[in-house]
């Protein structure tokens, strides 16, 4: 296991800049998603701390040991792609000693390291099968067991359950938690998928143009981002620009149409230009407007989407804005039923509205 660490870490292809000034930290021993949009340097990131390219500049470091200029082959380094990367002639058991065997290790501790490592993954009883043998999801972990019987410094995930489809994806999220706790082994996960870094990781860096914009523990992030893009990219959000009003200790309002004035949380500079950052789950809809609650809202409901556990909703406020809003269904009953065009109310509390 190792701390890795990027320092103003750089790397350039003709004029164009890939990665500017990424500087990461990760602890020994915890889980890192590395989480932004296709083309903003995430794979490349990885590609750099696996020696796969060499930074432009800027250095990365195991255990305060720099690697850069380090081949891939000598930086004991674990590696799991989207597309498994198995060998179809071999066994199970021999795709993860593969690695083993290249580096002269004994066979009877091979064989113990891979019979550790089956365990761990839980497919020992299929440590005969050929890869065609097995389901995308086994087939990702012996990927994944291969990676980690080597006992690398460093775990390199890149884009792991891409090619699996959404009941396999979430299972396999479970399963790659419970492998990385039970490991130990300093992890980097690099994905698109939003759920997938808030889900698997233990801290998220999210990246955008080649640059780390803000990194936190999941919740964090999610609930309390630093800024509108970081949010709009970990989940669904509305906003709304607005002027500040009133400001003081008890809360500020702002302005959004000439209707509707909405209080937020904290001391605010009166005539300050600002966003306003709601997820849709913190509304409270309600086909009949209630007694009590802040915030209220009232509107027509435009588009009315069924999403299993919950409703999403698309109205549009008689005072003019169009939010999207959640409702959780409780049961099969009248009061989670929407209709387009129908009146409903919403509110929403003052401290579950960011102000950026």
């Amino acid at each position: 296991m190792a701390r890795l660490e990027l320092s103003d870490l750089c790397f350039s292809v003709g004029n164009l800049d890939i990665l500017r000034d990424v500087n990461l930290t990760v602890e020994e021993g915890s889980c890192l998603a590395l989480l932004g949009p296709s083309g903003c340097g995430k794979t490349t990131t990885l590609r750099a701390i696996a020696g796969f390219l060499q930074p432009t500049s800027g250095s990365i470091t195991f255990n305060g040991q720099s690697v850069v200029g380090t081949p891939a082959h000598k930086r004991n380094v674990g590696l799991v792609f989207q597309d498994y990367a198995l060998f179809p002639h071999m066994t199970v058991a021999e795709n993860i000693a593969y690695g083993l065997k290249r580096r002269g290790v004994a066979q009877t501790e091979c064989t113990q390291r891979v019979a550790d490592a089956l365990e761990l993954v839980q497919l020992g009883p299929l440590a005969d099968r050929l890869p065609r043998q097995m389901s995308g999801g086994q087939q990702q972990r012996v990927s994944l067991a291969r990676a980690l019987v080597i006992r690398p410094n460093v775990l390199l995930l890149d884009e792991p359950l891409g090619a699996l489809d959404r009941k396999l994806r979430d299972q396999m999220q479970v399963e790659l938690k419970r492998i990385q706790r039970e490991s130990g082994i300093t992890t980097i996960i690099v994905t698109h998928d939003q759920e997938e870094a808030l889900s698997l990781s233990d801290r998220v860096a999210v990246m955008f143009h080649g640059q780390i914009n803000e990194i936190g523990e999941p919740t964090e992030l999610y609930r309390e981002p630093g800024s509108r893009s970081v949010m709009e990219f970990l989940g669904a959000s509305n906003f709304l620009d607005g002027t500040i009003v009133s400001g003081g200790s008890a809360g500020s309002h702002v302005r959004v149409t000439d209707e509707l004035s909405i209080k937020v949380a904290g001391c605010h500079t009166e005539g300050q230009q600002v966003q306003l950052g709601i997820r849709p789950e913190q509304f409270l809809v309600e086909a009949e407007q209630r007694a009590g609650g802040s915030n209220l809202i009232a509107a027509r409901v435009r588009e009315v989407v069924y999403k299993g556990p919950h409703v999403e909703l698309h109205v549009e406020a008689d005072a003019g804005p169009r939010l999207m809003v959640q409702r959780r269904i409780r049961g099969i009953t009248a009061q989670d039923t929407f209709a387009i065009g129908q009146a409903v109310y919403l509110t929403v509390e003052p401290d579950a509205i960011l102000v950026f």
